[in-house]
């Protein structure tokens, strides 16, 4: 974090500072108790309890509050900013904290593919450039301020991703990072339960537009039909579209796989490039050319961009490849699970099987469907079948929903089974499994049990 005045903090949030207020330079500022230390100014949310005898022991420390606390009396008068509106007060700091730097700042939404899309852009700039991001998929909103107070001044460029769980999530974030740019890579169900309506759930993606001031750069999957259905009629800046369609700006023309990596070809201003990317799946290649559109848009000479994007490091549990005990092949690809990940997961593994190999699925459950739960596991059954899935294996009561559909669909009954002990699970493979067998894992329930099964499969 950038060391702040005092006084110009507090001038932001339309106080007016006291003189014993002035001079005084904050170096943290935080809505996290545990972080309280000398020199930090401490946003108190939800009237938590604010440990005042630990901060007697510091010096400079200052409490931001709407309402009175325990023992507040006993700290000196200047320590104590009370406020009308905390959450205003708040958001009027993160404005003023992050207006401080004239930086690009890109945010990347969608249901799939952001800590890829995210991560491959990093991967891209960090060799030129001084980036700030996410971390891994630590996306939700209360890593917020600690993501944006990580601009400093030696900051080139930030990337984050911006993700969508409930109602007003979008909105929050955006008054976090103030995004230039935005991406939107793919829409499909996920996160009903807390947004009952999938129409919403969409508003509320679209919504970064609104979070931009209908400003900068958006880029948009144009091969996605949900996607094609929004609104950007009130967009003032300038829209980028990447994929197959022939009309997309970033098209892209064809792509083969390999043992372990994608080869594509994409079209850029009548221009054609050729890229490589590490990573099995046409999702790979849409979350490339994303990535390599965001970094033109950013002023990077696209050949750099594709000659980076070969060296990327491919992401733990996202349909990582391995080598099985007993000449058996698996496949991790646990990071999430929702219908359009199981989708493009599916459709990797029958792309990549051998006609001579066993496709053996096993599955946890898809997470937070609410009411499109009985929905989508009936499309996730009848997609196992269509996929060519031979061994159907799900693990706990919910994943058992996969079942019926499937075997409605054609899936064997007798290959078809259901584990909820990973012990159990770990004695079935060791008898069950053959030479050349593919065992695809997907899980969205952040269930131990799956790593350790494939710990155990590992030759």
């Amino acid at each position: 974090m950038k060391t702040l005045l005092l006084e110009n903090i507090l001038t932001a949030m339309n106080i007016q500072p006291h003189e014993k207020q002035k001079g005084i330079w904050i170096e943290t500022v935080t809505d996290d108790r545990s972080e309280i230390g000398s020199h930090t100014l401490y946003f108190r949310f939800n009237n938590r309890e604010v440990p005042v005898e630990r901060i007697k022991k510091y010096k400079n420390v200052f409490i931001v509050t709407d309402t009175p606390f325990s023992h507040m009396e006993s700290l000196h008068p200047n320590q104590i900013i009370m406020v009308k509106n905390l959450k205003d007060s708040f958001f009027k700091f993160t404005s003023y904290y992050r207006h401080l730097f004239s930086i690009p700042v890109v945010a990347i939404t969608g249901t799939c593919g952001k800590s890829t899309t995210k991560e491959m852009l990093k991967h891209i700039l960090e060799d030129t450039h001084n980036v700030q991001s996410t971390i891994s998929s630590k996306n939700a909103d209360y890593y917020n301020l600690s993501y944006l107070l990580g601009i400093e001044e030696d900051t080139d460029v930030a990337v984050f991703e911006t993700a969508v769980s409930k109602k007003g999530d979008m909105k929050a974030s955006c008054k976090y990072f103030y995004p230039t740019m935005g991406i939107l890579t793919m829409i499909d169900v996920d996160h009903t339960d807390q947004i009952r309506s999938f129409d919403d759930y969409l508003a509320e993606k679209a919504k970064i537009m609104q979070g931009m001031n209908n400003e900068g750069i958006l880029i948009l999957n144009s091969d996605d039909p949900y996607l094609s259905s929004i609104d950007t009629s009130k967009f003032k800046g300038e829209i980028i579209t990447f994929g197959k369609n022939k009309n997309a700006i970033f098209r892209i023309k064809r792509y083969q796989y390999t043992s372990s990596s994608m080869t594509f070809w994409m079209e850029y201003m009548q221009n054609e490039y050729r890229g490589y990317i590490p990573g099995l799946g046409e999702h790979s290649v849409y979350n490339s050319v994303a990535s390599v559109a965001a970094a033109a848009m950013l002023g990077v000479d696209i050949h750099y961009a594709l000659k980076r994007l070969a060296s990327y490091p491919h992401m733990r549990s996202h349909f990582q490849v391995m080598d099985g005990r007993n000449q058996t092949i698996l496949v991790d690809d646990t990071w999430k699970s929702n219908p359009a990940s199981l989708r493009t997961g599916l459709e990797t593994l029958s792309k990549i099987a051998l006609p001579s190999q066993r496709k053996i699925a096993v599955l946890g459950r898809m997470a937070a469907l609410g009411k499109y739960a009985d929905e989508e596991y009936e499309k996730a059954g009848h997609l196992i079948a269509s996929s060519g899935v031979d061994i159907l294996i799900t693990k706990g009561f919910i994943a058992k929903d996969f079942q019926k559909p499937a075997i409605e669909a054609g899936v064997k009954p007798q290959h078809v089974y259901h584990f909820s002990d990973p012990d159990e699970m770990k004695r079935f493979f060791a008898s069950f499994l053959r030479p050349n067998d593919i065992v695809y894992f997907k899980t969205g329930g952040n269930d131990s049990d799956f790593d350790d099964i494939i710990d155990f499969l590992k030759r």
